[in-house]
């Protein structure tokens, strides 16, 4: 379709990238607010339950710390279950003008008594708070001092356990209110701290006395939410990476047959025009022939002859690159591997090219030690592939091109380097040279003709060998091929 054309592309993409963030983004919002309700409602719990255990710790033990009972399972049962902590915590809560609350127990050998009495009273009463009468078994207000602070430091040490086990890492605090008025008597807190706290758990009672509430504080809670969501937000943050991975691969994927596509019909314009030059030159000459009887003319005859021979030869290499690159590509491709001699190689070739160096005055100096230098190759394949190259520094470098060959050792392998003074390749197009029917773009006209497929071509032909081919060049100062091939 048309009109889904790259530039409507990219953009809806970025909006279904940005859609699924803020889907994500909805998505963990919501459950950082339930995380944190239920992180609350965890903690509530815990400080309930530590009430409840350090209430029933006050009635075990005496002013010295000593257990009174031992293995007394049905005060256990009774003071640790979940129905004595809903009639205590009634108990405490029940405010109503002229009812007095009486709370009273006794320990003896035989039994523990636990009394909870209410007054009420008749007589009309102006509006005022209840009274609380809680009798204290005869403690004086050391004892009681004492047993409140070792409660409180049992309270402490319970609820820092438990919300430890939550994953509560951060530092808490406490109130204590009056029991019978629910007033604040103290905090470890700044009040300014107390009212921005992100937590602030009911107030229970913690000691069979009566004496103080206790009231949790923590401050700030945020952080461990996200902590305890860290696997939500890992898993978040990968799909959309994922995703837009994803995306970026498919528009790379398209993107290349997109190009792939483009340079496809360029390779066959060109390689039309590729194919009707020589042809063309070839029609010319032996219409020249014919028409002006070069038979006795020999020497005209015979140039005639020469440039149709250079053309068609151009015409059958032409031909061998596009079959050469189809069994490749295929698979079919075997090379028939024998001992190569490089420098004989290279020779042969500059033999065949002789007539066009000559033609195009060019200049060719290869530094040849007389020793040969072998390699594990197709001669065929080999010799193409110099062929190439040198043909491509005779075209780019043209007029007053001087090319230089080199072979040399290095290791075990062996080292050839064609270098030519023709324009050179800028550093973006370097490794895009060997792509197939890549052509470095020159605007709409492409002075020097060609398919795009004879880097592409000696690249396949070079790493088949197991080789490897480099450039090295900047724009305005030639170019020098690199092929490393390991020695035998």
């Amino acid at each position: 379709m048309k009109w889904l054309s790259s530039k409507y592309a990219y953009p809806l993409i970025m909006l279904s990238i940005m859609v699924s963030i803020v889907l994500q983004v909805i998505w963990l919002r919501q459950l950082f607010i339930s995380q944190k309700a239920l992180l609350k409602q965890n903690i509530e719990g815990v400080v309930s339950d530590a009430a409840k255990n350090t209430m029933y710790a006050s009635l075990i033990k005496d002013k010295n710390g000593n257990d009174r009972f031992v293995n007394n399972y049905r005060l256990k049962e009774f003071f640790l279950s979940p129905q004595w902590v809903q009639i205590r915590q009634a108990f405490d809560d029940l405010k109503i003008n002229g009812v007095h609350n009486t709370f009273h127990y006794g320990i003896d050998a035989d039994s523990t008594v636990v009394e909870l009495k209410f007054n009420f009273s008749n007589a009309i009463q102006k509006k005022k708070e209840p009274v609380y009468d809680i009798r204290y078994n005869k403690e004086t207000p050391a004892e009681l001092k004492m047993i409140d602070n070792n409660s409180l430091r049992l309270m402490q040490a319970t609820v820092s356990t438990g919300i430890k086990r939550l994953g509560v890492s951060e530092k808490t605090a406490y109130a204590l209110y009056d029991y019978g008025r629910d007033t604040l008597i103290s905090m470890s807190v700044s009040k300014a701290a107390f009212k921005s706290a992100a937590y602030t758990s009911g107030i229970y009672s913690y000691n069979l006395k009566y004496l103080h509430k206790y009231q949790l504080i923590i401050p700030r809670l945020n952080g461990t939410v996200i902590y305890l969501m860290r696997y939500y937000l890992l898993s978040s943050v990968l799909m959309v990476m994922f995703t837009g991975f994803a995306f970026y691969f498919l528009l790379r994927l398209i993107r290349n047959q997109r190009l792939y596509t483009d340079a496809k019909i360029a390779f066959t314009s060109n390689m039309t025009h590729e194919f009707k030059t020589p042809v063309a030159t070839v029609a010319v000459a032996l219409e020249s022939i014919i028409k002006y009887n070069l038979a006795n003319d020999p020497e005209k005859l015979n140039n005639y002859l020469n440039i149709s021979q250079n053309e068609l030869q151009r015409l059958n290499m032409m031909i061998e690159k596009v079959l050469n690159l189809n069994e490749l590509d295929g698979g079919h491709n075997v090379l028939n591997l024998s001992s190569y001699d490089i420098q004989k190689g290279i020779n042969d070739v500059l033999s065949s090219l002789k007539l066009l160096i000559d033609q195009q005055k060019a200049i060719v100096n290869f530094k040849s030690d007389g020793q040969p230098y072998m390699v594990n190759g197709d001669a065929m394949h080999m010799t193409n592939v110099f062929y190439n190259l040198i043909d491509n520094a005779l075209k780019y470098a043209s007029p007053n091109a001087v090319i230089n060959i080199s072979c040399g050792h290095q290791g075990n392998n062996v080292i050839i380097s064609i270098q030519d003074n023709g324009p050179g390749i800028a550093n973006i197009y370097q490794k895009k040279v060997f792509d197939r029917f890549f052509r470095i773009p020159t605007g709409n006209i492409h002075n020097v003709k060609g398919s795009g497929l004879g880097l592409h071509y000696v690249k396949e032909i070079i790493e088949e060998h197991k080789g490897t081919i480099s450039i090295e060049s900047e724009p305005g100062k030639g170019i020098a091929f690199i092929i490393t091939i390991p020695a035998i």
